[in-house]
């Protein structure tokens, strides 16, 4: 586990909240010189606690009324059989 100090909670914070800041922006809302937030962004992602940058869809924008979550249990846990799964749903328009 890493130890994070304020301004790596910062980045985090501001990252949560538009994924899409450039580092220039990042810096200038933390009040930091650009080379220092880069450093430490990158730091984040290696040591893992940025894992991945995704985008978040509005539902109703894309004309989908309903969200559900599903637990879906396989009889063989194979990786031959989840990636049959995995396209076999993934050909229903619904699914995303």
């Amino acid at each position: 586990m890493i130890k994070l100090d304020i301004t790596d909670k910062g980045i985090l914070r501001y990252l949560q909240q538009n994924a899409l800041l450039t580092t220039k922006e990042l810096a200038a809302q933390l009040n930091l010189s650009y080379t220092p937030v880069y450093e430490r962004v990158r730091k984040l992602e290696r040591e893992g606690v940025i894992k991945k940058y995704v985008a978040l869809v509005d539902r109703e924008g894309i004309g989908k009324n309903l969200v559900a979550f599903c637990n879906v249990s396989l009889k063989e846990h194979s990786r031959a059989n989840g990636e049959k799964f995995v396209s076999a749903v993934m050909t229903f328009e619904e699914v995303m």
